[in-house]
């Protein structure tokens, strides 16, 4: 628990420590505060009473003069503020305690940090807008918490030496080890390792061989050597010894809470961010007919599903079609981004959707024709385009009923469509009627009908499959106990089951079941020791359950489905609530591979709005340089960019103002120039539309700026985001809240208080572009 936060609450007990009714002066002092904090502060309270003995010598530890002062039979050499500082303590503990003592020390460490801000070059860039840099997407990321356990373990290195080490830490995922001998090895070169020492202590036969590990890094300290290795075999069984052993023995050794911490804020943000981004993921196949295979559509972006909707048809498929979707990906190779032009042309009552990229309008000389003409319907809508090469790569273990969807398996690449409501430049050019036929080669001809999949993400759907429903007798056994009951529903993976007697079965315990009277009607299959997990018990008995083992699996999908065809009257079908989709987890993990856009995260602090937190999940990504440039720190990024010329103000307290009558909305364009002053210093100038006399002057400002420094153009957005789902992050909370109470409270204050998200994109390429144009 971190004291600094309680300062004036425990300066204000100490003077009441003595009192009778002191308990419920503490409950009054300290109320909304746990319990097991309040002890905390109570025991600390008795550490800083204690009496103490301690000589206080500041000769060699401060410039000013130190007189003698003797306080009892103790002797202090003190400077005249700090005699003052005991003698103020004392007389509020009542004689010389700890906390006497650690107040003398407290104040000399403030005078030092106030001397050491002092030493601050006055004229060095005012710019320290810092917030801490997260990657959402957790892929090549350590993926399991640590244990720091030290055991003996040996080294089989590719030359057949064998070298004697220690473990550091262990995970599933990887181990750190230490040793004397200081030893050349390349990064990514593989090695084995066998741990010798759980070996005497554990006869499992997933310890008898070697293991394969790939080495990550090397660091030196003092004559100790580590490498940092990680898991590249394939043994499951030495996977589950691994995490039964951490599993067993967490409170004996120490867990790497802040593995749990850091894990739980990426996680809730991830999510939040998931159900709201602005950019449409949509998923290409460049080798069929039809490439567009799938999008995905959450609260925010569904809006540009509406847009390209035109007369009930769905026009995404005719922008991806084959042909146009072979110009764009030649496009692609120099540069994945482009802006995107479509309205909707009405004529003789019936709707034509039209569609081109600034590559198309630009080749054919038909930009000023096409905007010109479009901009005038009330349908005319921008979007900025991004278009990359993609293989769908699993990232994570997945429950054995959520196999690789087969639209998985064929996607080659994404594409992201952002809608842009703030234009770049305008185009104030006289229509020739005449020539408007030549748009005609940009509407969507295809009129048939396009069977497209829409999937939806955090879908309120939690069944992956339809049920049936259907009464027969089974039994249930666990290690402890059997049970006897009926089933109420089955689907081809799972089970509702209504037991006789009343059971404690936890949520992913396994259980056996036996479809009793099911097997008298089976000769072909063996519908016996079918290994299920408990996924909830609800009321009355029943138990939700899922299948856990690949055998049971193929046996019940099979039997099942036969059952249901074979007897389709024989049972009631009670269908999805929306349309069948690949599991959550599935669509959530593919859906990262749409975070394009860089994301500050916006909290409240005293009431003001305050960037908590930055992501960017591209190491390469064009705006990681920009928001680096004041920042040393590579877990930090400083949003200065945002900051400078009043654009704190004007982009983001005054839109929070406004929205305590409306909604909180902001999209703008910023202008960036960034370079360098005599000094070598990065020096940032940002500006807006507004901050340009005329169209004529942001145009020179950005071909001047081009040409002389660093230009950035990029695409704002400030939305509000719905409070954070702590249920999201339930298991890191419990494991955080074993070894460290205070961190899980830190952790919700800090989630709760984020309300709003800014979307970055990079438009610098495509402003160019228009300029040159």
């Amino acid at each position: 628990m971190d004291f600094k936060d309680y300062q004036s609450q425990i300066k204000e007990l100490i003077a009441l420590r003595n009192e009778p009714d002191f308990n419920d002066l503490l409950n009054k002092i300290l109320f909304g505060e746990s319990n097991s904090d309040k002890f905390l502060i109570k025991m600390e309270l008795s550490r800083l009473a204690k009496p103490c003995q301690r000589v206080i010598d500041l000769r060699d530890k401060v410039t000013e003069d130190c007189k003698l002062f003797q306080q009892g039979n103790i002797k202090h050499y003190l400077t005249a503020v700090t005699i003052k500082i005991l003698q103020e303590n004392i007389n509020l503990y009542g004689l010389y305690t700890i906390g006497v003592f650690e107040a003398v020390y407290s104040h000399l460490a403030q005078q030092k940090e106030k001397q050491s801000k002092k030493l601050v070059i006055d004229d060095a860039p005012k710019s320290q807008e810092q917030c801490e840099l997260l990657h959402l997407s957790q892929k090549n990321k350590r993926g399991a918490p640590r244990m720091f356990f030290v055991t003996n373990v040996e080294i089989l290195l590719p030359d057949g030496k064998t070298l004697a080490a220690q473990s550091s830490n262990i995970s599933s995922t990887g181990v750190k080890i230490k040793l004397q001998e200081d030893i050349h090895l390349l990064n990514d070169q593989y090695i084995l390792l066998s741990f010798s020492g759980l070996q005497l202590e554990f006869h499992d036969s997933a310890l008898d061989s070697a293991i394969k590990y790939q080495l990550v890094k090397q660091t030196h300290e003092d004559d100790t050597h580590y490498l940092y290795l990680t898991y590249a075999d394939n043994r499951t069984q030495f996977i589950t010894f691994i995490n039964s052993f951490i599993r067993s023995n967490q409170y004996k050794y120490k867990i790497d809470v802040q593995y749990y911490y850091q894990l739980a804020k990426i996680t809730a943000l991830k999510n939040m961010y998931i159900a709201q981004m602005n950019p449409l993921p949509i998923y290409l196949d460049s080798s069929a007919s039809s490439p567009f295979l799938f999008a995905l559509k959450n609260k925010s972006n569904k809006q540009i599903l509406n847009e390209w909707c035109c007369d009930g048809v769905n026009q995404l498929p005719m922008l991806f079609d084959e042909l146009r979707l072979t110009q764009l990906l030649v496009h692609a190779i120099k540069q994945p981004t482009t802006t995107l032009y479509c309205f909707i042309h009405t004529s003789n009552g019936k709707n034509y959707f039209l569609s081109a990229s600034e590559e198309e309008l630009l080749e054919k000389g038909l930009k000023d024709l096409f905007i010109n003409y479009g901009s005038t319907k009330k349908s005319w809508q921008v979007y900025h385009l991004t278009l990359n090469a993609y293989q769908y790569q699993q990232n994570h273990s997945y429950d054995i009923t959520e196999s690789v969807p087969t639209q998985f398996e064929q996607v080659t690449h994404i594409a992201t469509l952002q809608q842009l409501t703030q234009p770049s430049f305008s185009i104030d050019q006289e229509i020739d009627k005449t020539e408007l036929n030549k748009i005609n080669q940009f509407v969507h001809r295809d009129s048939k009908e396009n069977q497209t999949s829409i999937f939806t993400l955090f879908s309120s759907e939690h069944r992956k499959e339809e049920r049936y429903l259907y009464k027969s007798r089974l039994s249930l056994s666990t290690e402890e106990a059997r049970y006897t009951g009926e089933v109420v529903d089955f689907s081809y993976s799972g089970l509702k089951i209504k037991l006789d007697q009343i059971a404690a079965l936890p949520p992913s315990s396994r259980v056996t079941i036996n479809l009793l009277a099911l097997q008298k009607v089976s000769a072909k299959f063996a519908l016996s020791h079918l290994q299920y997990k408990v996924v909830y018990s609800g009321r009355n008995n029943t138990v939700h359950l899922q299948v856990c083992d690949s055998q049971t699996l193929k046996i019940c999908n099979q039997f099942f489905f036969l059952l249901v065809q074979k007897n389709p009257r024989h049972f009631t079908c009670v269908p999805l609530k929306t349309v069948k989709q690949p599991s959550s987890n599935r669509l959530l993990e593919i859906s990262e591979e749409a975070f394009i856009n860089c994301v500050f995260f916006i909290g409240k602090e005293s009431a003001r709005p305050k960037i908590s937190f930055a992501a960017i999940d591209k190491d390469d990504h064009p705006l990681q340089k920009l928001f680096s440039m004041y920042s040393d720190n590579s877990s930090e990024l400083n949003y200065y960019p945002l900051a400078n010329n009043h654009l704190y103000e004007r982009l983001i307290t005054q839109p929070f103002k406004n929205s305590e009558t409306g909604e909180l909305f902001k999209e703008a364009l910023i202008y960036i120039k960034a370079s360098k002053d005599k000094d070598n210093r990065w020096l940032i100038n940002s500006f807006l539309d507004s901050d340009f006399k005329s169209e004529q002057h942001k145009i020179e400002f950005i071909t001047q700026t081009d040409k002389e420094a660093t230009f950035y153009a990029v695409h704002y957005r400030l939305t509000a985001l719905e409070p954070v789902n702590l249920i999201d992050i339930k298991y890191e909370i419990r494991a955080i809240s074993r070894y460290a109470i205070h961190l899980t409270k830190k952790l919700e204050e800090e989630l709760r208080a984020i309300n709003a998200m800014i979307e970055l994109t990079d438009r610098t390429h495509d402003i160019l572009q228009t300029i040159k144009y």
